[in-house]
């Protein structure tokens, strides 16, 4: 699971914003294995999760974006 949550984060901070759909199939994952980790990405630190990734609506389509803590876990310092 470590793997799959620092591939999706990866992914986003190449390209921010790209849509599950998206980030599914350049990972060839399904939608499930997907959800389950985003859950964990978005839950807040408060909360058991890690806080890096947030959700949006756009339209139906529901895009995903790194939250600042996500984006400073993946840029060096």
């Amino acid at each position: 699971m470590e793997d799959l949550l620092i591939a999706i984060m990866a992914q986003l901070a190449e390209h921010d914003g790209l849509s599950d759909h998206q980030i599914g199939k350049r990972l060839g994952i399904g939608m499930s294995q997907l959800n389950r980790a985003l859950a964990l990405l978005e839950t807040s630190a408060e909360q058991g999760g890690l806080g890096c990734v947030v959700s949006r609506q756009d339209g139906k389509r529901r895009t995903l974006w790194l939250t600042e803590r996500g984006r400073a876990l993946c840029v060096p310092q």
